[in-house]
C-alpha cells in the first residue's frame, strides 16, 4: 500500500531527459505526496532506532497546519472574488439608478480642485472600463458626480454653521 521514497523519487525523475535541469519541477508538495513519503518513512526506518513519537506528531502536525493554511488562503481568494463581485453589481445599480435623474458635476484641474461645476440630466451610462455617465452629451466619470437632484449651493444652516465657527 505504502510506495517506497525510491518510487516516489523515481517518479520525479525522467530518465529520457540528458540532464534533469530540463525537466519540469512542480515546486509544492501535496498532502497527498507528504503522506505517501511519511508511509515510506515508517516502512523503511531503522528498527533499531525508529522515529520517536514526537517526531512523527511534529510532522503530522506540521502538515496539518499547512493544509490549513492552504485552505484559508483558497477560502480568502473566494471571499476577494465575491467581494469584487458584489462591488461591481454594487457599482452597476448606482450607475445605472442615475438615468434620468439631475445631477451636479465637479469639474477639477490637475490638483484635484473644483473649478467649475456642470448640471444636467444623466441620458447615458458606460459600464465599460470605469464606470462613466453622460451628461449634457458628455461623458464624466462616476467619481465626477458630486450631488443628485437640485441641491442648492448653500443653505441657510450652512451660513449658520459658518458664522458660529468663526466666532
Amino acid at each position: 500500500m505504502a510506495e517506497s521514497i525510491g518510487s516516489v523519487i523515481n517518479s520525479l525523475y525522467d530518465e529520457t531527459l540528458a540532464t534533469q535541469t530540463t525537466a519540469s519541477s512542480n515546486k509544492s508538495m501535496t498532502e497527498n505526496d507528504f503522506w505517501k513519503l511519511f508511509a515510506a518513512e515508517l516502512q523503511y526506518q531503522d528498527m533499531s532506532n525508529p522515529m520517536s513519537n514526537a517526531d512523527m506528531m511534529a510532522q503530522m502536525t506540521q502538515m496539518s497546519s499547512m493544509s490549513t493554511m492552504s485552505k484559508l488562503a483558497e477560502a480568502i481568494s473566494n471571499f476577494s472574488t465575491v467581494t469584487n463581485n458584489l462591488s461591481t453589481v454594487t457599482l452597476t445599480s448606482y450607475s445605472t439608478g442615475l438615468l434620468g435623474k439631475e445631477v451636479t458635476i465637479a469639474i477639477t484641474n490637475e490638483k484635484g480642485e473644483i473649478v467649475d461645476k456642470v448640471r444636467g440630466v444623466v441620458s447615458g451610462v458606460d459600464l465599460t472600463g470605469t464606470t462613466s455617465v453622460y451628461v449634457n452629451g458628455t461623458k464624466y466619470d462616476l467619481a465626477q458626480v458630486m450631488a443628485v437632484g437640485n441641491v442648492p449651493e448653500s443653505s441657510e444652516g450652512d451660513e449658520e454653521n459658518k458664522e458660529s465657527e468663526s466666532e
